[in-house]
């Protein structure tokens, strides 16, 4: 056998022996004698009632809520005795009812280290039950997606899967749980699949929703439990196809293995997950970005991740306007997480620049070679006007690559004078060191012809900054665009 494959398997086997558990507590209660004459024994859970507890009658309940718990036993009338605890999954306990004492009135619950063998114990007064039923209504309602397991696959299957998406199964023999992990408006939500049979689970019910921490794969959850009671003191985390969910008290771990996409799925998939990528920048604080018409042509989805603080977010994105014929596009964030940027401390700078002007790039070329950090490469303007005396263009030393496109040119007082393009480059097969740049004027006209009206930026802050803190300020406003 593989090693790898054996590896795996003695993993699977110890988490199930180390961490597996029941989801519930388990509360026997049992009355072995008849301590009142002509009352009924009433046991209620948290003041809702349960069941009659009859005479030699023994009940076996299932908390799936182990928050604090009340258990009472009581006539309904004049006697009751109430005791509080706070069970942990996977553990069972006993109470017994009998009475106070041979001479005083009422009864009480005493609680037992191990279960009651009696012959009184009479097997048609067994009762089983869950609080489930009881605590949470059972009847039929729309679950709270609309998502369900088929679904899923057929849109990670036309769209790919980001990271940690994917179908889970807990490992371990109680409760096999089906869950899914879905990134939607750059939220990551755990969806529940499968599992929970005879409660009032339905497929496509959110299970949890995830708070993102400083470590991609450390999350912190809004769960639900298998009653529906809220629980926000549960940790998760992924790494190797592996989804761990631990308690903050750090006693209580379940494990999932990741079952879909598998790993040849996840390989196809993440080759043709974004067909291709280009830089942008943003031109207004609300959202709105500039990149390469050749960037988003025949592109369906677009995503924008976004660098601050050594943090990246990544966010949906819309097409506003296009030049096809200079190449030009306009987007704008569509993103429900998106918030407006606080300022942007560059300047939009329509003039024409001479030749010989000290000038840069910031982009994102060639990602998959290279990496996704942003690049800086700097050169001169080398003309006015690009091939064959184009005038929307400058010619350039500034080295452009694949993945370059749609990026930012500053002179060296931060002003934004450019729009690198490598898309003119390579229809035009030309020799190396002879790139172009599409001037600001011709981005202006696309921008006076939407709708919406941008507040463009219009900072001197950079004037009196090296290039490289110029670079640390104006890095934040580029992003990286992926298409598919």
């Amino acid at each position: 056998m593989n090693k790898n494959i054996l590896s795996t398997l003695i993993f699977i086997l110890l988490a199930n022996i180390v961490y597996s558990q029941n989801d519930f507590a388990t509360i026997n209660i049992y009355r072995t004698k008849a301590f009142c004459i002509g009352c009924n024994v009433k046991i209620l859970l948290n003041d809702v009632y349960m069941t009659q507890l009859e005479n030699g009658g023994h009940l076996e309940l299932k908390i799936f809520n182990t928050n604090g718990t009340k258990l009472t036993v009581t006539d309904g009338k004049n006697y009751r005795d109430d005791i509080s605890l706070n069970p942990r999954k996977g553990q069972t306990y006993y109470f017994n009812a009998q009475a106070r004492t041979p001479r005083a009135l009422g009864f009480r619950l005493d609680q037992l280290q191990k279960p009651i063998k009696s012959k009184k114990l009479k097997s048609d007064r067994f009762v089983s039950m869950s609080d489930v039923g009881v605590l949470d209504n059972n009847t039929s309602r729309k679950p709270d997606t609309e998502w369900t397991q088929e679904k899923l696959k057929e849109y990670w299957t036309a769209n790919g899967s980001k990271d940690i998406e994917g179908i889970y199964e807990k490992v371990g023999t109680t409760l096999e749980y089906e869950l899914a992990v879905l990134k939607e408006n750059n939220e990551y939500k755990i969806i529940y699949l499968d599992g929970a049979n005879g409660t009032s689970w339905n497929e496509g019910d959110i299970k949890a929703t995830l708070q993102k921490t400083a470590t991609f794969g450390l999350f912190k959850a809004n769960w639900f439990m298998l009653n529906k009671s809220f629980n926000n003191d549960i940790i998760i985390t992924f790494e190797n196809a592996t989804m761990s969910f631990i308690s903050e008290t750090g006693r209580d771990k379940d494990i999932y293995i990741k079952t879909y996409p598998t790993y040849d799925e996840t390989n196809n998939s993440t080759s043709s997950e974004w067909k291709s990528s280009g830089t942008g920048f943003f031109i207004d604080k609300k959202g709105y970005l500039v990149t390469n018409h050749h960037v988003v042509e025949n592109g369906k989805t677009f995503e924008i991740s976004v660098t601050k603080n050594g943090k990246t977010s990544e966010y949906n994105a819309e097409i506003v306007s296009v030049d096809k014929q200079n190449d030009l596009a306009i987007l704008k964030i569509n993103d429900t997480d998106f918030l407006p940027l606080s300022t942007l401390s560059y300047n939009f700078d329509t003039k024409t620049q001479d030749v010989g002007s000290s000038v840069f790039a910031l982009g994102y070329p060639l990602t998959q070679l290279m990496g996704n950090e942003i690049k800086f490469t700097d050169g001169k303007i080398s003309s006015k006007s690009g091939f064959q005396g184009d005038i929307t263009t400058y010619q350039i030393s500034v080295p452009i690559q694949s993945g370059n496109s749609g990026g930012p040119l500053f002179d060296e007082k931060g002003n934004l004078v450019g729009i690198t393009s490598s898309g003119i480059n390579k229809k035009l097969d030309l020799a190396e060191n002879a790139n172009y740049a599409i001037k600001t004027s011709y981005l202006k006209l696309l921008i006076d012809s939407i709708d919406e009206k941008l507040e463009l930026p219009n900072s001197r802050e950079m004037e009196n900054l090296s290039v490289t803190e110029q670079i640390k300020s104006i890095s934040e406003y580029v992003v990286l665009i992926k298409v598919k």
